[in-house]
């Protein structure tokens, strides 16, 4: 029978006890069969307690069948036990739903519709937060964004008795923002999003709770200061967040943590009142230990209600760099309490001068133990509060450490040229300062130190990029958890920086007890093997060996557990080959020994003494997860035996309750129970060590293995989607990049949330369709809705750790919708399928439909009353829209008389002088593909890339009739029409590059002007294009290939120019006396799909504004964000896109406002230019919208040819081919 309970990480068992209500000792004792009914039936309901993809009515009825069935066999006392269980599973859930219809009704009076969101993926992601662990599913999340909001939904909780749990970015490492008891709120802060100016007289910047943490940092940045709130998480974190938890990073070594570097907050109380808390006389360095920070907590009226004094050795243990475990910090409100009493809304922070110079290093450890690396670390340290002592004349801003088991799990690799093998401990340092001298005195120090030791390398980047490279290093460690699904137990301990050398040697000690506990698990498997000699001397020597090293008598300086790892392996191979009948299974249990194997891996913000101890786990292996939780308790109590504390940054939340000390629980318990008497806030958190129940994991595995021994259609797809997100490690750093994150209009597609929805979408599928034959078209539909915000850009795989292709799943997802007849866009499905039959007739004949469609509705929509048109969603019938193109490429160019063309020297004869533009052997050519949007919607793009191409010298090769590369087809779900229109296009090209070699045009690109294209060409095998072989074709973008070659030229015109200002022409401001090739700012606007090939798809759009700045020597401004065309999207899905093209007005006319009127906005895609088009529309802003290829052209063409330039570019171009089918194009110079 298949199975049809959760797929989570805690035993049977607890289910019953949770959703049945069964005591545990009672039901242990209950007959197997009896018992496994229980467990079915409990399991199946716990589907509705926490996957709300899961249909409700559909599991009662199962259930209740499932027990009807059964209970006929059933002694009275267990069918009265499980009856009565279900009986108030179902009561209590619909006492649930009832107080959930109940308490919208009463937000509804406080905030807006939007800000209430009960979407089953919005549930199912701030159900955890990045440890994964779950307790219990939010009633609803609530979104407010003003100070009166938060004040009235905290009365209404206090009325209607339900609690609120304060959630950031949903970034934090111990569950502080799970969920903990039923009827939670949970109260998304993001929407409180303003960033203000710095104030540069006092060095302060203030910003609201929502900002993410990086994008504060940056903003400060701009205005030439730094803001020291750096943790690891600082692209998902917010500032809130950084509050609650008292967060620090890499800075935090100089700087100090939140709190030393915070002037006040404001927050709502759980009695609704607004405080404010202010620090008195910050001298702007970190709390000393014999320091006292002085603290005002005041009234909305500016009255003082208390005073809080903290001594720093209060703040943090003696000895200790961090330390967050004493939550109640002498009653100070919000800070570190981690959301227990109250809702922080802004903060101010004290900036600091931005260094002028900075120094990056990487100091390598060889050898076996990483001893010696911690003697460095302390060595440092001491040469850090040595140069405070003589005047700060540089600044150790971050000392950086991980372990071997990261090198591995990076595939770091070496920066030594002088050692072999790979590191087994890296440091990362950064120097900051002023003076350039002084910097480098400091970097000697530190080679100084470094040259006292064996096997360590220094290597000190030679530039910002090599320093960038460097650090990427250490933002890629969560890819530690990749072998395991993406979870891990991770857990940060501090312990004084003396005693760091101790500590390396515990916990390499650890890890050689792990890796020995799991060799003597699989040694007593293979021993109990039918077949196996009882008397295997081998075996029981391994035996005994491991044995020892699994109770600690084999010190880890005697043998580390990489050599044990490797002999295990190798001796395990050997009783293979020395039982071959049993040697499958030996090999199996060789790997379920490496598979289970416990890494204990650490990296560490070395100079605070903070420990990160990551332990990967698969939740659905509860021998490996008891064997890591068991290694975690030693680690904590190893650090406090040291004199350590259990948390230095990630809080205690749920995963460290259990080490809390008495004396510091007690004390915030009295604070709680003082402040939020009727437990408002973030409930059961902090103030009791016993859970309300046991939190688990979502198993990825356990849903793929059970799909996988189904029968259902489609299981090797669904296998593989859960497959491309798994190894997800909640890190958000996707959230920053990811142009579907807007929170102000509740957008919080990311992948990291969508990937956990994911996985309880398809758990949805499997139930219903193993349940009802076939998937729940509601689960379908929420699926379609949450893959529809998602543009596919790829963005997110640039910066996650573990490269998941969200984009992929989400066209993968849109291709199962549509073949599940859920698509959801029926009429673009058929309006698709008639022009697939003939595309390059039908395709242009549409846009030409479309063109006039436009004009039509652009001349009457006027007459439509102002209230009507505000009542209709779609851009295409709720104002006017931009005019497309009428006449396309080919009407322009006449393709049918000759597609190949090559520049000449107007007035030379002959064939060589014919081409003197036209460079290299066999005469360079390139094939662009110019696709329906500079084709046919704006043929000036295509026009100028030509000319651009020509002028550049070479020849230039042009598909003789329309192509579409078939993006839209794939973005719309339909894979298998991408396939065949791919397939086609392939044949077309291959066949116009014959042409053109034959011809004698050496083909080496293939270029396009679009992300699409990019996007829909990368699919393409373009090797295969020229099956005679040579050279693969390079595909790039026209700008990309063109601005280098070009860049003579442009200085060269430019400098012929001289001071003579001239006219800019229709859509370009007049150039004025420069030397550059214009003069002054344009906007350029950064699309979601990068035009340019292999270039980071987030850094992209800066790497192309400095290459224009570089050869037209302008200000290229990048102005972030989607312009919510997205293609097809804004008429298909305007519900969707409305949204994001309103945030990208905002922006835009924020931008605006430093332009001269006239200039133009530049974008590197067609999509984006209608998009920006419509944009300026409803700004009523009259200013050109141009793609970077058509802006370029006419800067290289105005001043020869004139405004109208285009007309002239046409006139030279041969009307007809000659002999060898080429056309030439004549250019004066």
């Amino acid at each position: 029978m298949p199975h049809k309970g959760p797929h989570i990480s805690i035993a049977p068992d607890f289910v019953v006890n949770r959703i049945l209500r069964i005591n545990l000792e009672d039901f242990a004792e209950w007959p197997e069969s009896v018992r496994r009914l229980a467990i079915e039936i409990a399991e199946e309901l716990f589907l509705v307690a926490y996957n709300p993809f899961v249909n409700a009515d559909t599991v009662k009825a199962s259930v209740a069948s499932r027990f009807e069935r059964e209970v006929f066999a059933l002694a009275h006392h267990y069918a009265n036990s499980i009856s009565e269980g279900i009986t108030l599973f179902w009561s209590a859930h619909e006492a649930q739903a009832a107080f959930r219809a109940e308490l919208v009704d009463r937000l509804s009076d406080l905030l807006p519709a939007d800000a209430i969101v009960a979407r089953a993926s919005a549930l199912v992601a701030c159900a955890t937060d990045a440890t994964d662990l779950r307790m219990e599913l939010p009633l609803l999340v609530v979104e407010p964004s003003t100070p009166e909001q938060v004040t009235g939904l905290v009365k209404l909780a206090n009325e209607m008795k339900f609690a609120l749990v304060p959630r950031g970015g949903a970034s934090g490492m111990t569950g502080g923002a799970v969920p903990a008891r039923r009827r939670s709120v949970v109260v998304r802060m993001t929407r409180f999003s303003r960033i203000f100016p710095v104030d540069a007289a006092s060095r302060t910047m203030r910003l609201e709770v929502g900002v993410i943490t990086q994008a504060a940092v940056d903003a400060a940045s701009r205005d030439g200061f730094l803001l020291t709130l750096d943790p690891a998480s600082k692209t998902a974190s917010t500032i809130g967040g950084n509050i609650a938890e008292n967060s620090g990073g890499p800075c935090a070594f100089e700087y100090g943590t939140t709190l030393d570097n915070l002037l006040s907050w404001r927050m709502v109380t759980p009695t609704g009142e607004l405080i404010t808390v202010e620090r008195k006389d910050h001298p702007r360095h970190k709390i000393l230990p014999d320091e006292t920070a002085v603290f005002e907590v005041k009234d909305i009226s500016g009255g003082v209600r208390s005073v809080v004094e903290l001594r720093g050795d209060e703040i943090r243990l003696p000895g200790l760099g961090k330390d967050v475990t004493n939550k109640a910090l002498g009653g100070l409100p919000g800070m570190q309490k981690e959301g227990v009493d109250g809702i922080i809304i802004d903060a101010v922070f004290t900036v600091h001068d931005k260094p002028a110079l900075s120094r990056v290093m990487v100091l390598e450890f060889y050898g076996r133990s990483m001893r010696h690396a911690a003697v460095v670390i302390g060595q440092i340290v001491a040469l850090r509060d040595r140069i405070r002592q003589e005047g700060d004349y540089a600044r150790l801003s971050a000392l950086e450490e991980f372990n071997a088991k990261y090198v591995r799990a990076i595939d770091y690799q070496r920066k030594s040229e002088r050692h072999e093998g790979t590191p087994i401990s890296v440091i990362i340092l950064q120097v900051d300062g002023d003076d350039a001298d002084l910097l480098e005195q400091c970097v000697r120090e530190i080679a100084a130190i470094v040259g006292e030791q064996e096997d360590v390398a220094l290597i000190v980047a030679e530039n910002e990029a090599e320093a960038e490279a460097f650090w990427e290093d250490r933002h890629r460690l969560s890819a530690i958890a990749k072998r395991t699904s993406g979870f891990k137990i991770n857990e940060d301990v501090v312990i004084p920086v003396s005693r760091i050398p101790d500590f390396a040697l515990f916990l390499e000690q650890l890890n050689l007890e792990c890796a020995a506990g799991g060799y003597r698990q699989a040694l007593q498997d293979i021993g109990r093997l039918p077949g196996m000699a009882l008397e295997d001397t081998d075996l029981n020597k391994e035996f005994v060996f491991a044995s020892r090293a699994a109770c600690g008598d084999l010190p880890a300086t005697d043998c580390s557990d990489q050599e044990l790892e490797d002999r295990a392996s190798a001796f395990l191979e050997r009783m293979a080959l020395r039982y071959d009948r049993l040697a499958p299974k030996i090999r199996a249990i060789a790997e379920d020994m490496r598979a289970a194997r416990v890494l204990v891996a650490s990296h560490m913000h070395a100079g605070d003494g903070n420990c990160h101890v990551n332990i990967p786990v698969n939740s659905n292996d509860l021998r490996m997860l008891e064997t890591a939780e068991e290694a975690a308790a030693r680690v904590m109590a190893e650090a406090q035996e040291m004199g350590g504390a259990v948390s230095g940054e990630h809080g205690i939340g749920i995963t460290k309750i259990g080490f809390l000390a008495r004396e510091k629980m007690d004390a915030i318990r009295a604070f709680k129970e003082r402040v939020d008497p009727r437990d408002v806030f973030n409930p059961a958190k902090l103030t009791q060590r016993e859970l309300p129940v046991r939190p688990f994991t979502f198993s990825f595995n356990r849903l793929k293995e059970d799909i996988r021994q189904s029968g259902l259609p489609d299981k090797e797809r669904l296998i593989n989607l859960l497959t491309l997100v798994q190894n997800c490690t909640r890190c958000g750093k996707c959230k920053q990049v990811c142009p579907m994150m807007c929170p102000e209009y509740s957008y919080h597609y990311h992948p990291r949330n969508k990937n956990m929805a994911l996985g309880a979408i398809i758990e949805a599928i499997y139930y219903s369709q193993i349940t009802r034959g076939r998937p729940d078209p509601a689960v379908l539909e929420e699926l379609r809705r949450m893959m529809e915000h998602c543009t596919g850009c790829g963005r997110c795989a640039a910066v996650c750790p573990v490269k998941i292709p969200s984009a992929d799943v989400a066209l993968e997802l849109r291709a199962f919708l549509e073949e599940e007849g859920a698509g959801g866009h029926p009429l673009k499905t058929k309006v698709f399928k008639w022009l697939l039959k003939d595309p390059s007739r039908r395709v242009p004949q549409a846009v030409k439909a479309a063109s006039l469609g436009q004009r039509m509705q652009n001349s009457v929509i006027g007459v439509v009353p102002p209230a009507v048109r505000r009542r209709l969603y779609n851009p295409l019938f709720s104002g006017k829209g931009p005019r497309l193109g009428y006449r396309n490429l080919d009407e322009a160019l006449h393709l049918q008389r000759g597609n190949l063309f090559v520049p000449r020297l107007h007035g030379a004869s002959g064939r060589e002088q014919e081409n003197a533009l036209w460079s290299g052997e066999g005469g360079e050519a390139v094939l662009y593909f110019p696709g329906c949007g500079g084709s046919l919607m704006a043929r000036s793009i295509a026009l100028s890339a030509l000319a651009l191409l020509l002028r550049a010298g070479v020849g230039v090769v042009v598909p003789p009739r329309h192509l579409c590369c078939g993006y839209p087809l794939l973005s719309s779900g339909g894979d298998a029409a991408f396939q065949g229109n791919r397939e086609r296009n392939m044949e077309a090209l291959a066949a116009t590059i014959r042409q053109a070699e034959e011809a004698g045009l050496r083909v080496t690109h293939v270029l396009t002007a679009c992300g699409s294209c990019r996007e829909g060409l990368e699919r393409y095998d373009l090797a295969a294009l020229r099956p005679s072989g040579g050279p693969d074709l390079l595909h790039r973008d026209v700008m990309q290939f063109a601005l280098p070659r070009l860049k003579d030229f442009a200085a060269a015109l430019a400098a012929e120019r001289g001071n003579s200002a001239s006219d800019g022409g229709e859509g370009m401001p007049a150039a004025t006396a420069t030397s550059d090739l214009f003069s002054g700012s344009i906007l350029y606007h950064a699309s979601c799909h990068p035009e340019w090939t292999g270039v980071h798809k987030v850094r992209g759009a800066g790497i192309q504004a400095a290459a224009l700045a570089g050869v037209t020597g302008a200000d290229v401004r990048v102005s972030p964000g989607c312009c919510g065309e997205s293609g097809m999207g804004a008429i298909a899905s305007p519900l969707v896109y409305n949204p994001l093209r309103a945030r990208k007005q905002r922006v835009l006319a924020a931008d605006l406002e430093s332009l001269p009127a006239g200039t133009p906005i530049l974008v590197g895609c067609p999509s984006c230019r209608v998009g920006i088009a419509r944009t300026l529309l409803n700004l009523h802003e009259r200013r050109p919208v141009l793609h970077t290829v058509e802006w370029f052209a006419q800067l290289v063409f105005r001043s020869e040819w004139g405004a109208r330039w285009t007309r002239v570019f046409l006139r030279r171009i041969a009307p007809h081919a000659d002999e060898r089918g080429v056309r030439t194009v004549t250019f004066d110079r």
